[in-house]
């Protein structure tokens, strides 16, 4: 059992390689997480059938993401190429997510199959596409892909689900920390300036703290 300090420095991040978002947030967060005071638990979850979220079925919703993911990309430096199918069997990365987690390949599985998915286009539910992202984190194809039709990692991922909901997770990617929830990529700052304020470190007070902006406050 973690001890009540252990509890309050961990930081729960939850995501799917469905959401283009959660690849936006996956790919920053990488780039920092060695050097946070924090341990980071990452909780994959897939949508549920028939997925009621689909930006599809509104086309004002739907170009306003796909322009707004576009200008992320960019801005990320990432390349941006939208799969198609858009949708997959979901249960199947995610499980293998799981075995690569407990590999010791989170991260960079993570990483290989957002950027097999957004910046390749490619189908996640497919073997051939697990394969790829297998030899990419130096890990067996043959175990990836048997690990995505395991039961034993796609029970862990219903679980992760179920705990997600009774968490009060409503969208991904979703932050938990010390009990308070953090929804999008654009939280993160948020989610980081309360990690450095738990952890006593100073952080500037936000309208002193302009990111990019040709005016000067007088």
């Amino acid at each position: 059992m973690q001890s009540i300090n252990q509890q309050s420095n961990q930081l729960t991040f939850y995501f799917s390689f469905r959401s283009p978002y959660a690849w936006l947030a996956f790919y920053r967060l990488s780039k920092i997480a060695s050097n946070l005071p924090v341990t980071i638990e990452y909780v994959p979850l897939f949508p549920p059938k028939p997925v009621t979220s689909n930006p599809s079925g509104n086309p004002s919703k739907a170009a306003y993401i796909t322009k707004d993911i576009s200008r992320y990309a960019n801005a990320y430096g990432l390349d941006l190429q939208w799969p198609k199918p858009f949708d997959t069997d979901w249960k199947r990365p995610h499980a293998s997510f799981l075995y690569a987690l407990d590999q010791g390949r989170a991260i960079e599985f993570g990483l290989a199959a957002f950027m097999a998915r957004f910046s390749e286009g490619k189908d996640l539910g497919q073997d051939d596409t697990l394969a790829e992202i297998a030899e990419q984190c130096g890990l067996q194809p043959h175990s990836i892909i048997q690990s995505a039709d395991d039961s034993f990692f796609q029970r862990r991922v219903m679980k992760g689900a179920i705990r997600g909901q009774r968490e009060g997770v409503f969208g991904v990617p979703f932050f938990i920390y010390r009990g308070h929830h953090y929804w999008g990529n654009d939280r993160l700052e948020w989610l980081l300036r309360d990690i450095f304020i738990q952890s006593g470190i100073d952080a500037p007070i936000l309208i002193d703290a302009v990111f990019y902006s040709p005016l000067k406050i007088q």
